[in-house]
């Protein structure tokens, strides 16, 4: 990850793979907690000036909102690894 603002096309691609790889280590442990945001993305528009990326959340269903906050509600209770 840079730490300081890119400068030139090298850092944009390591900025966006950074936001690529973090979007898919996400949505793969969504997966196995047998979650899927059908909007998750990356953001790479918006990272002007930034040394990261955004990874975009999107949208979900009630049914997807709920199953999401009771997989963290869990994990909560046993206490994050």
């Amino acid at each position: 990850m840079l730490t300081e603002e890119p400068q030139n096309k090298e850092d944009w691609r390591q900025i966006t793979k950074d936001a690529q790889e973090a979007r898919d280590v996400l949505a793969a442990a969504l997966r196995d907690a047998g979650i899927t945001l059908p909007s998750l993305t990356t953001d790479i528009a918006t990272s002007a000036g930034r040394t990261t990326a955004l990874v975009d959340l999107g949208r979900c269903s009630v049914e997807t909102a709920h199953r999401l906050a009771s997989a963290l509600r869990e994990v909560s209770r046993r206490g994050a690894p």
